[in-house]
């Protein structure tokens, strides 16, 4: 089935924020990072986890095809702009039978890609890490549009949003919108927030994207 995605258009060269540090420099920062903080007090955000790769175990794919480091435009969709609205409906499910996902390597959170059926702009099942929220996703749906000239591929990535209201799902997307760095076929052990974007009525993203006023532009 033919699905449409309300992605955002990138803001004008003026005023705008564009990430230049190299994706290998961004994740190591997160990794060091992670190592420096401190567990959060009880009810908080969970604090930024780095899993082993023993805990998580490895995917037989992700070996045969080594790690690549891509500039994306990212943009989210939630419950209640998918099609049809209200709903977690996907297109190609592979992990889960509904868009969700928590974020980490074993359950990485749902993505949209351009094209739809055999014209899918990557595989259903390809993982991407997303330095820029700290989630590994999955390819599962189709319908976004195409990616915008000066990038590898537009990722359009589940957000969530059932129990919060459009207004609130709709700023919390505009915040991760952007041109970020990914990496495809990424190795499990990178730093993680687990949880959806938007949980329990709150917007769960990094606080260096909130501290900038979004993902680079």
């Amino acid at each position: 089935m033919k699905r449409s995605r309300h992605s955002r258009l990138p803001r004008s060269s003026a005023g705008s924020v564009v990430l230049g540090v190299p994706v290998c420099s961004v994740i190591a920062l997160l990794v060091l990072g992670a190592a420096a903080l401190p567990p959060g007090p009880a009810g908080s955000e969970p604090a930024l986890r780095v899993a082993s790769a023993s805990a998580l175990g490895t995917d037989p794919a992700s070996l045969s095809h080594p790690a690549r480091h891509l500039r994306i435009y990212l943009t989210g969709y939630s419950f209640h702009d998918n099609t049809p609205p209200l709903s977690a409906i996907i297109s190609a499910p592979v992990l889960h039978r509904t868009a969700g996902g928590q974020g980490t390597y074993r359950d990485p959170i749902t993505v949209a890609v351009p094209g739809s059926g055999a014209t899918m702009k990557w595989k259903p099942g390809t993982r991407f890490y997303l330095p820029s929220v700290r989630r590994y996703v999955i390819v599962e749906d189709s319908g976004a549009s195409p990616a915008p000239a000066g990038v590898d591929t537009h990722l359009d990535m589940w957000i969530g949003g059932r129990g919060g209201t459009r207004g609130a799902t709709d700023d919390c997307m505009s915040k991760l919108t952007g041109t970020v760095p990914a990496v495809l076929n990424p190795s499990p052990g990178l730093p993680v927030i687990a949880g959806p974007i938007f949980g329990n009525r709150v917007c769960r993203i990094p606080l260096l994207n909130l501290l900038s006023g979004g993902a680079g532009r």
